[in-house]
């Protein structure tokens, strides 16, 4: 079973001269007749999930809900670290026409204080050290497309710059219900496009930009190494990515699985969450089946970068999650597997709780790091 019961010790911080290539980071087997989740999830995990299923999180209308989730990660989740450097800016996206050219930064403001400004969303560029890594990864928040932002997972993208030794640029799109599909993802293939129009303003490689997220911002980063399925949209990526990131994606919204069935109670994500989720990010459940609401329906999925994908043993994205992982396989795709069965989806956001929460967090950003050459 992959790396789980091997992690990588805290104190072993990967140096530039000491860097997991994918093929060196333990390699994992088919899944099928091995235990993909421990008997029991990791107590601290569960301590956490009992007390939030005293106020079930899908019952709060959706301004609450976006204020308790930042307030969980700051009180739960991972200590502040400090960046050689932090730029915040916005950029023009827009619904209709994709952007073209390259646009001026010092046109554009910082302010972060929500998503109210019209056609207009946030980036934070994390540059981790002096010496610029080589490598970016463009990453998109977790949260269902309806709560979450780049504040929210500050401090998270802060330790995966530092740990994963890479540049990060974190993408505040804009949330369903006020924004529903496909607006996210028009934004995230905006912001994609201007990342890559502009890397000599944002100081980066060209040559060596990532995509990833975590949850629903798995599946973003997921589309946008996608072509194919960007025909129907009014903005297409323009570049492919150098490689994907994809952290417990949510890769099929049918909710079809028996993890999704199954798992619906003490867990940071239930099924009743999913479906809160999903009624406020589609305009119909009938949505469901498109390949750019649940792309592991897509017919081929060949054109995808090379890929890191993590599945967790409770979590109601797992099988789905397992599944994709297997696909990208098939398709040849050089793809690392992790799967952590003694953990919850979201389990980033409670480190400060969980011994076993920050060990695998640091194995997350072990496996970026892993795409450093």
């Amino acid at each position: 079973m992959d790396n789980i019961n091997k992690p990588t010790p805290l104190s072993q911080d990967k140096s530039s001269s000491d860097k997991p290539s994918l093929n060196e980071l333990p390699q994992d087997e088919p899944l099928q007749g091995k235990r993909l989740q421990a008997p029991k999830l990791e107590a601290k995990q569960l301590m956490v999930a009992k007390w939030l299923s005293l106020a079930p999180l899908y019952k709060l209308p959706v301004t609450l809900f976006r204020y308790v989730f930042l307030a969980m990660d700051r009180v739960l989740g991972l200590t502040r670290i400090e960046m050689d450097k932090v730029i915040n800016l916005t950029v023009p996206v827009s619904t209709g026409t994709p952007l073209m050219g390259t646009i001026p930064l010092n046109g554009h403001s910082a302010s972060d204080s929500s998503h109210t400004i019209a056609n207009r969303i946030k980036l934070r560029i994390y540059h981790p050290s002096a010496t610029k890594p080589q490598k970016t990864l463009v990453y998109f928040h977790g949260g269902g497309g309806v709560i979450g932002s780049i504040n929210t997972h500050d401090h998270f993208c802060r330790y995966l710059a530092k740990h994963g030794n890479m540049n990060i640029i974190s993408v505040d799109y804009r949330l369903a219900p006020e924004h529903k599909f496909p607006i996210p993802i028009c934004d995230a293939i905006e912001a994609w496009n201007y990342i890559n129009a502009n890397h000599q303003q944002l100081n980066i490689n060209p040559q060596h930009i990532g995509v990833g997220g975590d949850s629903a911002g798995g599946y973003l980063a997921c589309i946008i190494g996608l072509h194919s399925l960007q025909t129907s949209l009014p903005v297409q990526a323009k570049v492919k990515p150098a490689f994907q990131f994809l952290i417990y994606p949510m890769v099929d919204l049918q909710g079809l699985t028996e993890s999704y069935r199954r798992f619906n109670k003490q867990l940071i994500l239930t099924r009743d969450l999913i479906d809160y989720f999903r009624l406020k990010y589609l305009h119909s459940l009938d949505q469901v089946t498109l390949p750019l609401v649940s792309p592991l329906q897509a017919k081929d999925i060949s054109e995808s970068p090379k890929s890191y994908i993590l599945t967790l043993g409770y979590d109601p994205l797992r099988d789905d999650g397992i599944a994709y992982a297997q696909r990208l396989k098939a398709a040849g795709i050089n793809t690392q597997h992790q799967h952590f069965d003694d953990c919850m989806h979201g389990f980033i956001s409670i480190t400060k709780l969980s011994a076993r929460a920050k060990q695998a967090t640091h194995n997350i950003a072990m496996g970026l790091n892993s795409f450093n050459e």
